[in-house]
């Protein structure tokens, strides 16, 4: 939701605002055949705001057709040059994400509330359930702090108090993480009695989208930043939630040891 400053113009009492709300429907040429839904109940227009609020969301072949009302609270009609939208479930989690043209929406006139209908292309859609119930805001971007707390998604099961604690302070031991950053962080490294280099990392997400990681091509360096091996990992179903992280072993299997390996400490680098 928009709040905007009182330099729009002098406070108006409530009589000088429109006593009905006018209503007009603006489709995208794309959806013009798929129209809000008319029984759905007006939304209140807030004074000195402009809010939106959803209506309908439906599946398209991996898109999204989303129906919305965006209202006008201010004391002279607002149009948009371009409309940042997003999608979110009940615990803040991004779904959707999309710019449209400012023509999606038009020109709202005071006091009025206004309906429209958009497509976010399947490339900005990042779930494939829609839970129902989700919301659209305007994508207005979060002030940035300096430092942003991840939190583990989920811990190994059967480990003890004493682990978890252990992982929870290796967690907040990590250099801080920048917003919009996926960070591979190592946790632990060991050669197994096979000769299999098992490394050990803590993955944190510091993105506000879902990410899904399938195929993930990794070099492993050891202290002296030389690289030991590189392999690629298909995983399926591994997601990490926005600000969270997760420990994950990879296994990249028998390596040579014609030289001495210095494990003291390494890095894991994804690789093109």
């Amino acid at each position: 939701m928009f709040k905007f400053k009182k330099w729009f113009g002098a406070k108006t009492k409530d009589s000088e605002l429109p006593k009905e709300e006018h209503v007009e429907v603006t489709l995208s040429e794309q959806e013009e055949d798929k129209p809000v839904d008319p029984s759905y109940e007006l939304p209140s227009i807030n004074e000195d705001q402009v809010s939106i609020s959803a209506t309908t969301v439906s599946p398209a072949d991996g898109a999204l057709i989303v129906g919305f009302f965006v209202s006008n609270g201010l004391i002279q009609k607002v149009k948009f040059d371009t409309v940042p939208l997003v999608l979110i479930d009940s615990e803040k989690r991004v779904l959707a994400r999309q710019s449209f043209e400012g023509d999606s929406i038009g020109e709202i006139a005071s006091g009025s509330a206004k309906a429209c209908v958009v497509r976010f292309d399947q490339n900005n859609v990042y779930v494939k359930d829609v839970p129902l119930d989700c919301q659209v805001c305007f994508d207005v971007p979060a002030k940035q702090t300096e430092g942003i707390r991840i939190d583990y998604q989920f811990l190994p099961e059967n480990i003890s108090e004493d682990q978890q604690q252990e992982l929870e302070r290796a967690l907040a031991g990590l250099p801080p993480i920048k917003p919009g950053e996926v960070n591979f962080s190592p946790l632990h490294a060991q050669i197994t009695p096979q000769s299999e280099l098992l490394a050990t990392v803590i993955i944190r997400n510091a993105t506000d989208k879902i990410i899904r990681l399938e195929q993930i091509p990794l070099a492993l360096f050891d202290a002296q930043h030389v690289e030991l091996t590189r392999a690629q990992f298909d995983i399926e179903n591994l997601t990490i939630e926005p600000l969270k992280a997760i420990t994950w072993a990879f296994n990249f299997g028998t390596i040579s040891q014609a030289e001495a390996i210095d494990l003291s400490s390494w890095y894991i680098n994804v690789v093109q």
